[in-house]
Order: C-alpha cells, then sequence, then structure tokens
C-alpha cells in the first residue's frame, strides 16, 4: 500500500512539474525597450551616420579596448534614453587630437549644434558621467553613434539632416 501511495505522489508531481515547464514554455518572451520598438506600424528612420559631416561630440572617456569602453558605457543609466555609443577613436578625423588620448575606443555621442551637444552633457552630468565636448570633428564611415536625437533648429522635430556648420566635407579616402 504505501508503494502504491509513494508512486502516486510521483507521478502526481511529475504531471504537475511538466505542467509547470508547459506553462514556462508557452510563455511569450518579454520584449525589451519601448513599446514602439516593437510596434510593426510604428515608423523607422534610417540610422544617420553623418559620413563627411564636421560633428560636435560627447566624450565621456577613452579606453584601450572595446571591452573596457562597453563595461564603461554599462555602468551609466540614462533610462530609457541610450545615452553613449562606443566607437573607434579613428571613426572621427581629429578626434584623438581632440581627446588627447592614445587609447582606440571612446564613448561618444554625436551632434550637429553646440545647443545639442550641451544638452546632452547635462544630461550626461546627471548621470553620473564627466562629459567633454569636443570641437567639431570629421565623421567618417563607422558605427551609429546617435546622430538625429538633437531638436532641429526650427523645433520642428528631430535634426536629420546637416546644418550649414556641420555640412559635409570630402572624406579622406
Amino acid at each position: 500500500m504505501k508503494r502504491w501511495m509513494i508512486a502516486a505522489i510521483a507521478a502526481g508531481m511529475g504531471v504537475a512539474a511538466a505542467l509547470g515547464v508547459a506553462a514556462v514554455a508557452a510563455t511569450a518572451p518579454v520584449e525589451l525597450g519601448p513599446p514602439a520598438l516593437h510596434d510593426e506600424t510604428v515608423p523607422r528612420m534610417p540610422l544617420d551616420l553623418g559620413v563627411g559631416e564636421r560633428l560636435i561630440l560627447v566624450v565621456d572617456g577613452v579606453y584601450d579596448t572595446q571591452g573596457e569602453a562597453e563595461e564603461a558605457a554599462a555602468a551609466l543609466s540614462f533610462g530609457e534614453l541610450q545615452g553613449f555609443y562606443v566607437a573607434q577613436i579613428n571613426q572621427f578625423a581629429g578626434l584623438r587630437e581632440a581627446v588627447g588620448s592614445t587609447g582606440s575606443w571612446a564613448l561618444v555621442s554625436s551632434f550637429r549644434t553646440q545647443e545639442g551637444a550641451e544638452e546632452f552633457a547635462a544630461l550626461a552630468q546627471a548621470a553620473g558621467a564627466d562629459p567633454v565636448i569636443t570641437p567639431r570633428v570629421q565623421s567618417l564611415p563607422g558605427v551609429f553613434t546617435g546622430l538625429g536625437q538633437e531638436a532641429r533648429p526650427d523645433g520642428r522635430g528631430p535634426l536629420t539632416v546637416s546644418v550649414p556648420a556641420s555640412a559635409p566635407t570630402e572624406v579622406p579616402g
């Protein structure tokens, strides 16, 4: 009798465990980020790299390796905003001279206007960063570093085109 009771209890526990695993497996994966990111009806803007433009960068450190830069970026919290991007120093002509460092990777966010750079630098300081605003440097082909996140001077949406001060110049070959 005891054997039958133990077998029945074990079978019941096995069925309960299987049902629990099945319920977890059937649960939809959690989508990270704002809901608009996962909504197919929300229009998408192409990433604006600003290649050839003379941009103002907000920099929060230069690092020897990509891993060190990524670790530093992960330590900063901007809430739902991106914050800094990890980019190679040589993605911007003149950046090495502007920051005076021998590292190969930096935390950067790029802007077309001084006002946009200053606003972001203030936000970065509030998030615990120690940002430096560079003079204009030329953007070369590379990774996305945040262009399009500042307002147009006329207030009509994001700034997605060059302004006279950032107008593209010939990209060195």
